[in-house]
């Protein structure tokens, strides 16, 4: 008993002891976070979120309502709003197309905005700018009207909801492209307007300090940055007007209030880990599920254990942790941007390279701030958060001395010969390029404009070269470090010239032509490949394939054969589904390039049901998809049945195992199939859906597959009416016919007929087999 006392006293001793320990650890490190936390204060860091506020006043709240009123995501209310919004968007004109190396699209000078399908888009946009007239000139009104604040609940840290950030830098595109449009239409007070409304949303915008913020504050400058070079390509503008616009981009600061993003951080975090402290704690096993597995209840136990020791001691060393850290970040901030060039500037710490917090615990607070960071330089396409704001402070500088040269222009009749000419615009000198500190780089050109630009923030001068136009949908990210592989400037470029932008439009119909012909090439050769793989089976399906004859299913309480049964037809009263699915051809004078079926359905009933489908080839191996013949439709017949008719020229020539089905509309896995039956292709040419349609402006490419790798051919191209435009003759060796036709006829007059009809003489060269047949 005594032995039994004495380690009852151990154990409890040790208990004691451990408690006594944990809490004088806790006492120890909760003394040092206030420690920490007081020396940075008397130092001027604010570290609690009661020392932001970002409250505005009612007159602020009214001009915010009406400008996130404004957004075009806000003003789609119905399903049509949507169709028209996605359509408007992938016709959305580019502010600043690069047409050469130096030369942009001046795009309210086009006399026509051509979407995809070759319609003049002018009238859509004017359309969907009137529609939305009054929100966006609510908009513009409230962006005129004084300082830009958003009504934020600063208490809320990290979590603090920015709703209005996706539709300010929507505004901004939104009043950009309404200004070209109102510029297009001659209207140059309202396109004024919604110049000076845009370049307000970057002036007059006090952001509140989150780096995400910022970034879209960035975003805008260089959206309005593309909106004023549209704008300035006109002499209409007064020297006042050019005078006020440039006295608003030089109101303009985008370095100042930075160090307060780092801040605002700080306190957010440290908020975290407050947080963190309060949330309760689950076990998340019950003690029947932990005796039924004690080896996931112990884990269960040491997870919690670990939680509780973090919260109690290691939450509060990630808080001091985290304070030092966000100081020491802040005063990289701060020296930053004391700096006079990018060139220097980049040269401190922080400023080029993500510094990620770290902890001495594996905790879900480091992922958690550090992927926030990781994201936020993701988002910014390998920037840095002060990269961004560099190339937006190297873009005002360019707006500002643009305006000057073009105030130049209108005292003096053309532009300078150098920039030094436009110092009485600029009482302080003339804005320098804030990447290396030299001038702003200048190229008076021959056709009386100008080229202006800087570096860049890879620092290398690559004499006012614009940016390619981006052609690839995903692109790899450049950290700043190796930028010295870029090979473009930030330019204010010249307006392109009408055979620059003919040279321009021409190129891009070549391309555009290239990529489709190497698609549509790809698409040919997956369908030949397909289709002969399947011709291989033919025999062995033929053969080893029966129809099933499932049980026949109920719909609405009646056989699926009496219902498609034709009522009208006393002659199909008997027949069973299975019957009813058999194949039976009849002639119609298409023959052989069209195969027309007849079944005794009622084409009525059926289209009520569901839908008749042809199958060739059929195997198990593969989806009915792959099965499905290439053009196909189903038709009344004049007695009611159904009949399918099957154009074949997209098959390949031989014996082939065909079977019908019908899918139920009410039942996405129930297909009935029919028997499978022999079928012969006897065409010699084996097209291509992609050589059924053509582009107006690039021409057509017409394919064929032959049963023979030598033959000799021509090809009739014919108009609607039957009028033979152009004769083509050729031979091929390797079995495929290739055709490219640039819709001129035998006469070199381009056709403008939006169809065509083909007629393919074929003579095969090792059989002596000739034919004539339709083509697509």
């Amino acid at each position: 008993m005594k032995l039994l006392w004495k380690i009852a006293v151990v154990i409890f001793l040790l208990i004691a002891g451990g408690i006594t320990f944990d809490h004088a650890t806790q006492s120890a490190a909760r003394k040092a976070v206030e420690e920490t936390r007081q020396s940075l204060q008397q130092q001027g860091f604010k570290t609690d979120l009661a020392e932001f506020d970002f409250s505005t006043t009612p007159e602020l709240r009214q001009r915010e309502q009406a400008l996130t009123n404004a957004s075009s995501d806000g003003m789609m209310r119905r399903p049509e709003d949507y169709a028209r919004h996605s359509l408007l968007q992938q016709v959305e004109p580019d502010s600043m197309e690069a047409i050469s190396s130096d030369s942009a699209l001046v795009v309210w000078q086009q006399l026509r905005l051509l979407g995809p399908d070759g319609e003049d888009f002018w009238p859509n946009f004017r359309k969907h700018f009137n529609e939305q007239q009054s929100p966006l000139d609510l908009a513009c009104i409230a962006a005129l009207s004084g300082p830009i604040r958003f009504d934020l609940n600063a208490s809320h840290g990290m979590a603090m909801l920015l709703r209005h950030l996706p539709g300010i830098k929507n505004l901004a595109q939104t009043l950009g492209q309404r200004a070209v449009q109102e510029l297009h239409d001659g209207n140059t007070s309202e396109a004024w307007t919604n110049l000076i409304a845009s370049t307000r949303l970057v002036s007059a915008w006090e952001v509140e300090p989150t780096e995400v913020s910022h970034l879209v504050r960035f975003g805008c400058a260089g959206i309005v940055f593309n909106t004023t070079w549209q704008m300035l390509q006109t002499n209409v503008w007064t020297d006042a007007q050019l005078s006020q616009l440039q006295r608003e981009w030089e109101s303009v600061v985008f370095f100042k209030d930075l160090p307060e993003t780092t801040a605002f951080t700080r306190a957010g975090t440290v908020s975290l880990c407050q947080g963190e402290r309060n949330e309760p704690l689950i076990l998340g096993m019950t003690t029947m599920e932990m005796i039924r597995s004690p080896k996931y209840g112990w884990n269960t136990l040491t997870s919690l254990w670990q939680q509780m020791r973090y919260r109690r001691t290691g939450s509060y060393e990630d808080e001091k942790r985290l304070l030092l850290h966000y100081r020491d970040r802040e005063l990289e901030m701060q020296a930053a941007i004391q700096s006079k060039t990018w060139s220097v500037m980049q040269q401190l710490p922080g400023v080029t390279n993500l510094v990620l917090f770290q902890s001495k615990h594996p905790s879900r607070m480091q992922c958690m701030i550090n992927m926030k960071q990781l994201s936020f330089g993701f988002m910014q396409q390998g920037r840095s958060f002060l990269g961004s704001a560099v190339e937006a402070e190297a873009r005002r500088r360019l707006i500002i001395t643009a305006i000057a040269l073009e105030r130049y222009q209108r005292q003096h009749g053309s532009y300078p010969k150098a920039l030094t000419d436009i110092v009485e615009n600029f009482p302080e000198g003339v804005p320098t390029d804030f990447i290396d500190g030299q001038p702003l780089r200048y190229r008076h050109t021959d056709d009386g404009h100008f080229v202006l630009w800087s570096v860049g923030l890879d620092g290398h001068d690559n004499g006012g070269r614009m940016a390619k136009r981006k052609t690839e949908r995903y692109e790899v990210f450049i950290p700043e470090g190796r930028q010295a592989q870029q090979t473009s400037d930030l330019v204010w470029p010249r307006p392109a010239t009408v055979t620059e932008i003919e040279n321009f439009r021409m190129e891009q119909i070549k391309a555009e032509a290239k990529r489709t012909e190497d698609s549509e090439e790809m698409a040919a050769h997956y369908r030949w490949e397909l289709t002969e793989r399947r011709q291989a089976l033919a025999e062995k399906i033929l053969v080893t394939i029966h129809s099933t004859k499932p049980q026949e299913p109920k719909i609405r309480g009646q056989l699926l054969s009496d219902l498609l049964r034709n009522k009208t037809s006393t002659t199909t009263n008997h027949f069973t589904l299975d019957e009813m699915l058999t194949l039976k051809q009849i002639v119609t004078g298409s023959e052989p390039e069209t195969a027309t079926f007849e079944f005794p359905i009622s084409y009525d009933a059926l289209t009520n049901l569901g839908s008749l489908h042809l199958f060739i080839d059929p195997t198990d191996e593969d989806s009915d998809d792959g099965c499905s013949v290439g053009s196909l439709e189903c038709k009344r017949a004049t007695n009611g049945n159904c009949l399918l008719v099957w154009d074949t020229i997209y098959e390949s020539h031989g014996k082939h195992a065909l079977q019908a089905a019908i899918s139920l509309e009410d039942s996405l896995e129930l297909e009935i199939c029919g028997p499978v039956r022999p079928f012969v292709v006897s065409n010699f040419c084996q097209f291509t859906l992609e050589s059924a349609v053509f582009n107006p402006e690039m021409g057509a490419t017409l394919r064929a597959l032959l049963p023979e790798d030598k033959a000799r051919y021509s090809v009739e191209i014919k108009s609607p009416t039957g009028e033979n435009l152009k004769t083509i003759t050729g031979n091929t060796t390797n079995g495929i016919i290739k055709i490219f036709w640039n819709l001129e006829n035998d006469h070199g007059v381009r056709c403008t007929n939006q169809s065509f009809a083909t007629i393919f003489h074929v003579t095969l060269t090792n059989s002596a087999q000739s034919q004539t047949m339709r083509g697509p």
